[in-house]
């Protein structure tokens, strides 16, 4: 894995959403309990730093899943793994991005987490599939790995 891998970077933000899940617990199970925002401007600003973390890795998540598919299209493999990673992704953003405005509208939902949840568990399955997939025919992987080495002229 290299910085250069898309793969690397799905899971170093899986790594950022799970750090930005216990951010959320934390401030709301332990430091904050009876914390509810009375107004806009406190959800808002609630919203910007608590949630900040979790926006951050959903939104790198996308990214990165459709970054690593485009790269897989262009090689002529997209598989099935890839396309259920951004399909995944994308769930949990639009979940996301309706959990936030349930909270701008101070109007609790507990749907839109149920979407963010599922669409992250959707990610990390395909990409543990997509693993043992790799693993099972090695020149594949082999191959992959070299596309997303630095060449040695590069800085």
């Amino acid at each position: 894995m290299t910085r250069n891998d898309p793969r690397t970077w799905i899971w170093i933000f899986v790594i950022v959403e799970f750090v930005g899940l216990g951010v959320d617990a934390l401030w709301h199970g332990v430091l904050h309990r009876d914390f509810e925002p009375g107004t806009l401007r406190e959800m808002v600003s609630h919203l910007a730093t608590v949630h900040l973390p979790l926006y951050a890795g959903v939104l790198g998540l996308l990214g990165s899943t459709t970054w690593a598919l485009l790269a897989r299209v262009k090689r002529g493999k997209a598989g099935i793994a890839l396309p259920l990673a951004v399909m995944g992704a994308a769930v949990q953003t639009v979940g996301e991005a309706w959990h936030a405005y349930s909270h701008l509208m101070l109007w609790p939902n507990p749907l839109p987490e149920l979407f963010g949840f599922l669409g992250l568990l959707t990610v990390i399955v395909s990409m543990l599939g997509s693993r043992r997939a790799l693993r099972e025919r090695p020149e594949e992987a082999a191959s992959a790995h070299r596309e997303h080495r630095p060449s040695r002229g590069s800085g």
